[in-house]
């Protein structure tokens, strides 16, 4: 493939992908609202939603609070930019990481304490679901020979050696995606959309359109565990994994009741890392034992 064909094949990606991830969070409110014996918005509401904030007036609390919903939108989007260009999982890592603390910091800027107690729980999420990321894409790059998205496509067995990963990266999405049991930080019965509350128009779309590059990278993640030569077959795969993750999160949604802060911090990490370490010894003894 010609460079520029590439070239142009990336920025495609990095422009539609967030918009992309917006339709699929519309597909997952209309299938979530079936659940619920419930019609349900239109699967476009949310750009139609992301497009009516960008034409509202601008309106703004200081400017601190700005910058910092500027700067989560830049890192998640550079985290994603270097994702499609296929460099460093660490790096992606770290960058994404500090757009969510940029989130919650761009929270306490402001006095209202309801957007405190959602930064608060922000922090928390973040503490939550960061060190299970971090060990699930450690032993993705150890088990593949690399860290490089680049090189990470090129290895096809990812979904048989490492399915506690996956199911791990699962409990990350569910956070990720502020459903139950772990919306605990935009929980709208008690603090009313959290760390989000006090931005308004232009700003929240900001806001909007990081929180698509975060599940765009998400499910970039989740495609990593499926490659084949076939690039039908891989797409096919890869869409069905996509699928079969986001059922599952939707499920949970339906099914569980919000979890205390201290219960989501305990369970979420003890129940990642006991799985993504599980998943690591099997492997250990499967090679020991000189199955793979």
């Amino acid at each position: 493939m010609d460079w520029w064909v590439l070239l142009a094949i990336q920025i495609a990606i990095i422009v539609l992908a967030p918009f992309l991830a917006a339709i699929l969070l519309g597909l997952d409110r209309i299938i979530t609202a079936r659940m619920q014996n419930r019609v349900g918005p239109p699967v476009l509401q949310v750009l139609y939603d992301f497009f009516k904030l960008i034409g509202k007036k601008p309106m703004l609390l200081n400017r601190p609070q700005v910058i910092f919903a500027v700067l989560y939108l830049m890192f998640v989007a550079f985290a994603f930019v270097l994702f499609v260009l296929g460099l460093d999982l660490i790096i992606i890592f770290f960058a994404a990481a500090a757009g969510s603390v940029f989130l919650a910091v761009g929270a306490f800027t402001v006095r209202s304490p309801y957007s405190h107690m959602g930064a608060n729980r922000e922090l928390l999420q973040i503490a939550a679901y960061e060190p299970v990321f971090l060990l699930a894409l450690l032993l993705i790059g150890i088990q593949a020979g690399s860290f490089n998205v680049a090189d990470l496509y090129a290895v096809g067995d990812l979904m048989i050696l490492l399915p506690l990963v996956f199911v791990a990266l699962i409990a990350v999405l569910v956070i990720k995606l502020q459903k139950s049991p772990y919306d605990v930080a935009t929980a709208h019965q008690e603090i009313v959309s959290g760390p989000y509350i006090e931005y308004s128009g232009p700003y929240l779309a900001i806001t909007k359109l990081g929180h698509w590059y975060e599940f765009a990278l998400m499910l970039g993640v989740i495609t990593l565990f499926f490659n084949s030569d076939n690039i039908v077959v891989s797409i096919i795969v890869k869409i069905a994994l996509i699928a079969v993750a986001m059922l599952v999160v939707q499920v949970i949604d339906n099914v569980t009741a919000r979890l205390t802060k201290e219960r989501m911090l305990k369970f979420t990490a003890t129940f990642g890392i006991i799985v993504i370490a599980a998943n690591y010894a099997i492997i250990v003894v499967l090679q020991n034992v000189g199955v793979i």
